[in-house]
């Protein structure tokens, strides 16, 4: 994403295959800075570089191609030489926008974006790193091993510190049995990655170089297979009359069908570059307002995915102090949730994007903030061991729960193990979900958006499975998708019930065929499968 644009950028100089590559490459980022602008060119790259061109273009994200060999050890030495040589300029007193403009004469060489999106992102992102080297004795292999995770940089120091488990001994394992026949049950509706575009345009280019279009910036099509569509585009997020389409179609077909709704974060559009945080909770309050419009008397049960806050990832904790502490986020979408959390859950997430509550005697919903664990969060260098001490709290939460008989489910954004979440927090957190594998009886995520599934094993034997995190399929299209839904049948509505899930539903329609039915026809929905009846 974009977000690691400027350290990219700032390293991408300083690749050293040796050390007596290092003073060559930082005569030749010398001779760039020196040079007027307008003069530099993409002669300036040095040829130990060039290997890494196929590669540069969006960052190798929006048309992901594979790594030669050693490329991965030639990005961690670059990111760690780069950001040390970022640190000492920014230690030195240099003024921010020295810093933007040497970013932004590199991306402009590099290719990287186009010159005002590299613009948009470096000045969305250089104060908030200017600032975060200022306040902590950050390192280059701090900073790369979170960015770059493997076996780049201090992964022992990033990596090396733990959640204390309760003293309390585990209950004895009861293995999981299916639920007598004809039992009750009951179904929750999940909705993931709706990534509305206020400023989508019916006729934009959708075939535009830019990380995002469709937009009202990115011009008329030139043909008419580029324009945009209607009801949407595969290289685009979804305009804001699709989803009110798809709350419709959902509550027509299934209204009575589930008891409640679990937004799993991500509202903003992918246009980084062009955000601020005023138009980030423009689109968040647009999905909230939809939802609660066309689903007044539904429960609802959010939490935030990266793209929430502005700069999209920046998610610092609470005791942060200045402008960049959350409660500006917080604050206005504990108002969007009003009416769906009961008032100590509001308050508890006011603090730090959290919180829990029983939904009744049986089952307590536990809200987590994954953004604590997502590696682009440039936060994290400031602290990386549990931030905000939230897997304490949900050890806590979750032993609480235990001792009172409770049954829990867990809804984020961001699964634990995917490689956009710190590998240490996603070790601890796994470490919990074994110790709690009798309490714990689903997870459910998004982010990815694709239809996948996560697999916790017991840390003391990984042959065996303890809990199962469902990640459901994206409402937006970007890229290439179709929009979905799912619904889940829990095992629940008597007493004694497991909560577990017994079944999954998943439903899309099909985009091209939605446009071709134009916009006076809706989209023809269809359950793409069911997990019991396709999986066994």
């Amino acid at each position: 994403m974009l977000v690691k644009s400027l350290l990219f950028l700032l390293c991408a100089f300083f690749t050293i295959a040796d050390h007596e590559l290092e003073a060559k490459f930082r005569r030749d980022l010398n001779r760039v800075l020196s040079t007027p602008s307008h003069l530099v060119n993409e002669s300036f790259i040095p040829d130990e570089l060039k290997v890494l061109k196929p590669f540069y273009r969006h960052l190798n994200l929006k048309e992901p191609k594979k790594l030669p060999p050693g490329a991965r050890d030639t990005l961690c030495t670059a990111c760690i030489v780069g950001l040390e040589a970022l640190i000492d300029i920014v230690k030195l007193g240099a003024p921010i926008e020295q810093v933007e403009a040497a970013a932004l004469v590199l991306c402009d060489i590099f290719h990287i974006e186009d010159h005002e999106v590299c613009r948009g992102a470096i000045q969305n992102y250089a104060p908030q790193i200017v600032y975060i080297v200022t306040q902590r004795h950050v390192t280059g292999q701090e900073a790369c091993a979170i960015i770059l995770a493997n076996d780049c940089g201090a992964q022992e120091t990033i990596n090396g510190w733990t959640v204390d488990l309760p003293a309390v001994p585990k209950p004895a394992v009861v293995p999981p049995t299916p639920p007598a026949p004809g039992s009750p049950t009951r179904k929750i509706l999940q909705i993931a990655d709706v990534h509305l575009d206020l400023s989508y345009t019916i006729g934009s280019m959708a075939a535009c170089d830019l990380p995002n279009c469709c937009m009202n910036i990115t011009g008329d099509a030139d043909i008419p297979e580029n324009a945009a569509q209607y009801w949407g585009d595969y290289r685009c997020d979804l305009p804001s009359w699709t989803f009110r389409n798809i709350l419709e179609h959902i509550r027509e077909a299934h209204g009575d069908d589930f008891d409640y709704i679990m937004l799993t974060g991500d509202y903003p559009a992918h246009d980084v570059w062009l955000q601020s945080r005023q138009n980030n909770l423009d689109h968040t309050q647009t999905v909230m307002d939809l939802v609660k419009e066309i689903f007044p008397n539904k429960d609802v049960f959010p939490s935030m995915g990266n793209h929430e806050s502005f700069p999209c990832n920046s998610y610092p904790t609470s005791n942060l102090q200045g402008e960049d502490n959350p409660e500006w986020l917080y604050n206005k979408l504990a108002e969007f949730f009003a009416g769906w959390l009961p008032e100590h859950a509001l308050e508890q997430f006011k603090i730090d994007g959290f919180y829990s509550f029983d939904y009744n005697e049986e089952l307590k919903i536990i809200a987590i903030n994954s953004n604590m664990c997502v590696t682009y969060n440039f936060f994290l260098w400031l602290e990386f061991a549990d931030p905000a001490n939230e897997l304490a709290w949900l050890v806590d939460e979750l032993l609480a729960a235990e001792l009172a008989g409770k049954k829990v489910h867990i809804l984020s954004h961001v699964p634990p193990g995917n490689g956009d979440c710190l590998a240490s927090w996603g070790r601890e957190f796994s470490k919990i979900i074994s110790r709690f594998e009798g309490t714990v009886m689903a997870q459910f995520y998004g982010h990815t958006h694709n239809d996948e599934f996560a697999v916790f094993y017991d840390t003391d034997d990984e042959s065996r499975a303890v809990s199962v995190g469902f990640v459901a399929p994206s409402i937006t299209t970007y890229l290439g998708l179709n929009p979905a839904y799912r619904i889940y049948t829990v095992d629940s509505g008597y007493e004694g019930a497991s909560y577990r899930v017994i079944d999954s539903e998943t439903y899309i329609f099909n985009m091209t065929e939605a446009n071709l039915g134009g916009p006076d026809v809706n989209p023809v929905w269809y359950k793409l499968y069911s997990a019991r009846e396709g999986l066994g």
